[in-house]
Protein backbone atom coordinates (compact mmCIF):
# COMPACT_ATOMS: atom_id res chain seq x y z
CA UNK A 1 0.00 0.00 0.00
CA UNK A 2 1.30 3.45 -0.94
CA UNK A 3 2.46 5.83 1.80
CA UNK A 4 0.31 8.93 2.24
CA UNK A 5 2.19 12.06 3.29
CA UNK A 6 0.28 14.43 5.49
CA UNK A 7 0.63 17.92 6.92
CA UNK A 8 -1.76 18.95 9.66
CA UNK A 9 -1.96 21.70 12.27
CA UNK A 10 -1.35 21.68 15.99
CA UNK A 11 -4.73 21.22 17.62
CA UNK A 12 -4.47 20.51 21.36
CA UNK A 13 -1.69 21.61 23.71
CA UNK A 14 -1.22 22.87 27.25
CA UNK A 15 -0.05 26.10 28.84
CA UNK A 16 3.65 25.46 28.27
CA UNK A 17 3.21 25.82 24.50
CA UNK A 18 1.96 28.38 22.04
CA UNK A 19 1.27 28.45 18.29
CA UNK A 20 2.41 31.92 17.21
CA UNK A 21 0.82 32.29 13.78
CA UNK A 22 -2.31 31.42 11.83
CA UNK A 23 -0.67 28.61 9.88
CA UNK A 24 -0.88 26.44 13.00
CA UNK A 25 2.27 24.60 11.96
CA UNK A 26 4.79 25.77 14.57
CA UNK A 27 4.51 24.68 18.19
CA UNK A 28 6.76 26.77 20.44
CA UNK A 29 7.87 25.87 23.94
CA UNK A 30 7.48 28.87 26.24
CA UNK A 31 9.91 29.89 28.96
CA UNK A 32 9.47 27.86 32.13
CA UNK A 33 11.50 28.45 35.28
CA UNK A 34 12.49 25.42 37.34
CA UNK A 35 13.82 25.16 40.91
CA UNK A 36 17.59 25.19 41.49
CA UNK A 37 17.41 21.51 42.46
CA UNK A 38 16.33 20.61 38.94
CA UNK A 39 13.12 20.00 36.99
CA UNK A 40 10.09 18.76 38.87
CA UNK A 41 9.06 15.25 37.83
CA UNK A 42 6.34 15.37 35.18
CA UNK A 43 6.76 19.10 34.54
CA UNK A 44 8.30 18.72 31.07
CA UNK A 45 7.52 16.99 27.77
CA UNK A 46 3.79 17.61 28.11
CA UNK A 47 1.86 16.16 25.19
CA UNK A 48 0.68 18.25 22.23
CA UNK A 49 -1.29 16.64 19.41
CA UNK A 50 -2.06 17.40 15.79
CA UNK A 51 -5.42 17.86 14.11
CA UNK A 52 -5.49 14.79 11.86
CA UNK A 53 -7.02 11.55 13.13
CA UNK A 54 -5.40 8.34 11.90
CA UNK A 55 -8.10 5.67 12.06
CA UNK A 56 -7.38 1.93 12.06
CA UNK A 57 -6.98 0.15 8.72
CA UNK A 58 -6.89 3.34 6.63
CA UNK A 59 -3.35 2.95 5.29
CA UNK A 60 0.19 4.12 5.97
CA UNK A 61 0.92 7.76 6.81
CA UNK A 62 4.13 9.78 6.95
CA UNK A 63 4.79 13.20 8.48
CA UNK A 64 7.81 15.27 9.45
CA UNK A 65 8.81 17.96 11.93
CA UNK A 66 11.74 20.35 12.02
CA UNK A 67 13.16 21.05 15.48
CA UNK A 68 15.98 23.10 16.99
CA UNK A 69 16.68 20.86 19.98
CA UNK A 70 17.20 17.26 21.05
CA UNK A 71 15.23 17.37 24.32
CA UNK A 72 12.18 16.23 22.47
CA UNK A 73 9.70 13.36 22.37
CA UNK A 74 7.86 12.23 19.27
CA UNK A 75 5.15 9.68 18.60
CA UNK A 76 1.38 9.31 18.72
CA UNK A 77 -1.42 9.79 21.25
CA UNK A 78 -5.13 9.22 21.74
CA UNK A 79 -7.59 12.11 21.43
CA UNK A 80 -8.32 12.23 25.15
CA UNK A 81 -4.69 12.29 26.27
CA UNK A 82 -4.11 14.48 29.37
CA UNK A 83 -2.20 17.55 28.18
CA UNK A 84 -0.61 18.20 31.57
CA UNK A 85 1.21 14.84 31.74
CA UNK A 86 4.60 13.88 30.39
CA UNK A 87 4.40 12.16 27.01
CA UNK A 88 5.18 8.45 27.28
CA UNK A 89 4.11 8.35 30.92
CA UNK A 90 0.44 7.59 30.30
CA UNK A 91 -1.42 4.70 28.69
CA UNK A 92 -2.62 7.12 26.01
CA UNK A 93 0.77 8.06 24.53
CA UNK A 94 3.53 6.25 22.65
CA UNK A 95 6.71 8.33 22.72
CA UNK A 96 10.27 8.05 21.42
CA UNK A 97 12.56 9.92 23.82
CA UNK A 98 15.01 11.43 21.35
CA UNK A 99 17.86 11.97 23.84
CA UNK A 100 17.99 8.28 24.77
CA UNK A 101 16.21 6.40 21.97
CA UNK A 102 13.87 4.85 24.53
CA UNK A 103 10.39 4.00 23.23
CA UNK A 104 7.98 4.70 26.06
CA UNK A 105 4.37 3.71 26.72
CA UNK A 106 2.76 4.08 30.14
CA UNK A 107 6.19 4.49 31.74
CA UNK A 108 6.14 5.00 35.49
CA UNK A 109 9.61 6.22 36.42
CA UNK A 110 12.71 7.52 34.66
CA UNK A 111 15.84 5.32 34.66
CA UNK A 112 13.73 2.19 35.19
CA UNK A 113 12.84 -0.21 32.37
CA UNK A 114 9.12 -0.61 33.10
CA UNK A 115 7.19 1.02 30.29
CA UNK A 116 10.13 1.06 27.84
CA UNK A 117 9.16 -1.21 24.96
CA UNK A 118 12.52 -1.00 23.18
CA UNK A 119 15.45 1.30 22.50
CA UNK A 120 16.66 2.64 19.16
CA UNK A 121 20.40 2.17 19.62
CA UNK A 122 21.26 3.62 16.21
CA UNK A 123 19.62 6.99 16.95
CA UNK A 124 22.15 9.81 17.53
CA UNK A 125 20.80 13.35 17.39
CA UNK A 126 22.84 16.57 17.79
CA UNK A 127 21.69 19.12 20.36
CA UNK A 128 20.73 21.40 17.48
CA UNK A 129 17.99 18.98 16.42
CA UNK A 130 17.06 18.27 12.82
CA UNK A 131 14.22 16.78 10.79
CA UNK A 132 12.22 13.95 12.31
CA UNK A 133 9.81 11.72 10.42
CA UNK A 134 7.19 9.20 11.56
CA UNK A 135 5.75 6.38 9.46
CA UNK A 136 2.52 5.00 10.90
CA UNK A 137 0.95 1.78 9.66
CA UNK A 138 -2.69 1.87 10.80
CA UNK A 139 -3.35 -1.75 9.83
CA UNK A 140 -0.52 -3.30 11.83
CA UNK A 141 -0.31 -0.60 14.50
CA UNK A 142 3.40 0.11 14.00
CA UNK A 143 5.43 3.32 14.12
CA UNK A 144 8.84 3.77 12.50
CA UNK A 145 11.25 6.68 13.00
CA UNK A 146 13.41 8.65 10.56
CA UNK A 147 15.96 11.37 11.25
CA UNK A 148 17.17 13.69 8.49
CA UNK A 149 15.80 11.25 5.93
CA UNK A 150 17.56 8.17 7.35
CA UNK A 151 15.70 5.21 8.77
CA UNK A 152 16.29 4.75 12.51
CA UNK A 153 14.17 1.71 13.26
CA UNK A 154 10.87 0.29 14.40
CA UNK A 155 9.92 2.26 17.50
CA UNK A 156 6.64 0.47 18.17
CA UNK A 157 5.71 -2.90 16.69
CA UNK A 158 2.40 -4.76 16.39
CA UNK A 159 2.40 -5.62 20.09
CA UNK A 160 2.71 -1.98 21.22
CA UNK A 161 -1.01 -1.35 21.73
CA UNK A 162 -1.45 1.12 18.85
CA UNK A 163 -3.24 -1.41 16.67
CA UNK A 164 -6.99 -0.88 16.46
CA UNK A 165 -6.88 2.62 17.91
CA UNK A 166 -7.43 6.05 16.35
CA UNK A 167 -4.30 8.05 17.09
CA UNK A 168 -2.90 11.52 16.44
CA UNK A 169 0.62 12.77 15.80
CA UNK A 170 2.11 14.01 19.07
CA UNK A 171 5.23 15.62 20.52
CA UNK A 172 6.60 16.73 23.86
CA UNK A 173 9.23 19.47 24.24
CA UNK A 174 11.31 20.34 27.30
CA UNK A 175 13.47 23.25 28.34
CA UNK A 176 14.63 24.40 31.73
CA UNK A 177 15.63 27.95 32.55
CA UNK A 178 19.37 27.91 31.80
CA UNK A 179 18.98 25.74 28.73
CA UNK A 180 16.21 27.87 27.28
CA UNK A 181 18.23 31.05 27.89
CA UNK A 182 21.25 29.60 26.10
CA UNK A 183 19.23 28.68 23.01
CA UNK A 184 17.07 31.77 23.12
CA UNK A 185 13.57 32.40 24.38
CA UNK A 186 10.93 30.82 22.16
CA UNK A 187 13.49 29.00 20.03
CA UNK A 188 12.50 25.48 21.06
CA UNK A 189 9.85 24.32 18.68
CA UNK A 190 8.38 21.56 16.53
CA UNK A 191 7.33 22.74 13.09
CA UNK A 192 5.24 20.55 10.82
CA UNK A 193 6.84 20.27 7.38
CA UNK A 194 4.60 20.58 4.34
CA UNK A 195 5.25 18.46 1.25
CA UNK A 196 7.40 15.90 3.07
CA UNK A 197 8.77 13.19 0.77
CA UNK A 198 7.62 9.65 1.56
CA UNK A 199 10.59 7.55 2.74
CA UNK A 200 12.04 4.41 1.25
CA UNK A 201 13.25 1.59 3.50
CA UNK A 202 15.55 -1.00 1.95
CA UNK A 203 14.96 -4.70 2.66
CA UNK A 204 18.39 -4.81 4.35
CA UNK A 205 17.49 -2.05 6.81
CA UNK A 206 14.19 -3.71 7.63
CA UNK A 207 16.03 -6.84 8.69
CA UNK A 208 18.96 -5.41 10.64
CA UNK A 209 17.42 -2.46 12.49
CA UNK A 210 15.03 -3.22 15.31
Amino acid sequence: MAIQTCAFKWDKYGDMYEVPDDSGKKLVFKYMAQPSTGPVAGSMYHTAIGSQAFEPNTGRYYWEYATAQDNFKIGVALADVPLDHEMGYTSKTWAIYIQTGECEHNRQERLKPEGVQRRLWRLVVPISGGRFGCLLDTKNGTLQLFFNGEYQGMAFDESSGIKGKTVYAAVGIAGVEDNNRAIGFGKKYAQIIDNAVAPKISSVEKKVIC
